[in-house]
């Protein structure tokens, strides 16, 4: 009798000194039963929040479902009198996600040789240069404000495509846009955009084409942040430089880019840079030197300094 009420114990069954199993109360039962309700309550809202998120990003970044543009930055700053390099960049997620005009103002702001460069994002997930052209919220800011430069960033799927497609569906709205950005005194600047993860050295090959042909044709210059992905991949492959999603950026992918338009705009080199942003310091390092050997190679003769010189003394 010992050995079987031994054997109930192991199970998790109370026994009384005769050995029978106790009856649970009732009120532990429906406790027990409630606690696992609750749960599977939990996990299947969570589910569903989760789907629907992943819903929601798939309907904007295939434009069935539109998100509104959004400004970001100091713009009361870009208004003033205070000497700098002014620029509005213009793009989607790839742009707002982490927020990198704002990386490079600080990366700027960390050179004590470097312009203030005032940063301002035009922003909305999914969007295109189609869509930004016919915004007139864009066009009011163009004309308001004293821009230097204006950093055009198309949906990624676009500069892959055949030139007939690129021809059609990205290139009258660049053109478009870089004749309205330089009647308002400013430079367009293309950003070069990367690959997505899942096919990624094919699709950057095609994305550095279709910047690169537009970029010839309209005498315009290029930030190379996806050639300057390619290099750090070349470099170490182990880099998590993409989001979740294989789409969108992961911070220090971000950093990276932010690196790249710093060395383009003010023509410093970004190494060695204090501001890391949460990256840790060999990673920082190694993305600032990664974006001074690739825009060393491809920077244009694009001035910004001395632009941002010529304001400061005429301020």
């Amino acid at each position: 009798m010992v050995l079987v009420a031994d054997a109930r114990a192991d199970r998790g069954i109370r026994t009384e000194p005769c050995g029978r199993p106790c009856a649970r109360s009732a009120s532990a039962s429906v406790g027990v039963g409630g606690v696992r309700r609750i749960v599977k309550l939990g996990v299947f809202a969570a589910g569903t929040i989760a789907l629907w998120i992943v819903v929601y990003a798939v309907l904007v970044w295939t434009g069935i479902l539109r998100s509104h543009f959004v400004v970001t930055g100091d713009l009361d700053l870009a208004r003033s009198n205070r000497p700098g390099l002014r620029v509005l960049f213009v793009g989607n997620s790839l742009t707002s996600r982490h927020s990198l005009p704002a990386l490079v103002h600080d990366l700027a702001a960390a050179d004590p040789h470097a312009p203030t460069v005032m940063a301002v994002g035009f922003t909305a997930g999914g969007s295109t240069l189609r869509r930004a052209s016919q915004s007139e919220r864009l066009s009011a800011l163009l004309r308001e404000l004293d821009w230097d430069v204006v950093v055009l960033q198309e949906q990624s799927r676009i500069p892959a495509r055949s030139r007939e497609r690129r021809r059609r569906e990205m290139d009258p709205f660049i053109s478009e846009l870089h004749s309205r950005i330089s009647a308002a005194g400013a430079r367009t600047l293309l950003f070069q955009t990367w690959g997505y993860k899942d096919d990624y050295w094919a699709m950057q090959g095609r994305l550095a084409e279709g910047y690169g042909d537009i970029a010839r044709r309209l005498s315009i210059s290029i930030a190379p942040v996806g050639c300057a992905w390619a290099e750090a991949l070349r470099r170490a492959p182990y880099l998590h430089l993409w989001a979740w999603d294989g789409v969108d950026p992961s911070r220090l992918g971000s950093y990276l880019a932010a690196c790249v338009f710093y060395a383009t705009l003010t023509g410093r080199d970004p190494y060695p840079n204090g501001f890391m942003d949460g990256v840790r310091k060999d990673e920082a390092d190694f993305m600032q030197y990664v974006a001074e050997v690739v825009v060393r190679e491809q920077r244009p003769d694009f001035g910004g300094t001395a632009r941002a010189s010529s304001r400061s003394a005429a301020g």
